[in-house]
């Protein structure tokens, strides 16, 4: 079964998120999944 997640993120952390992708950040990617994901997933899971 596949869940939508949608996040709302404000302009200073699309960007913060675009900077990540072009540098190929993979800790910044860690940092920035752990800050505004990690919550919502697990709420997911949880089914809420």
């Amino acid at each position: 079964m596949k869940k939508a997640l949608v996040v709302p993120l404000t302009d200073e952390e699309l960007l913060d998120l675009c900077r990540i992708i072009i540098d190929r950040d993979a800790e910044g990617a860690l940092e920035f999944v752990n800050r505004h994901l990690k919550k919502k997933v697990e709420q997911a899971l949880e089914g809420g």
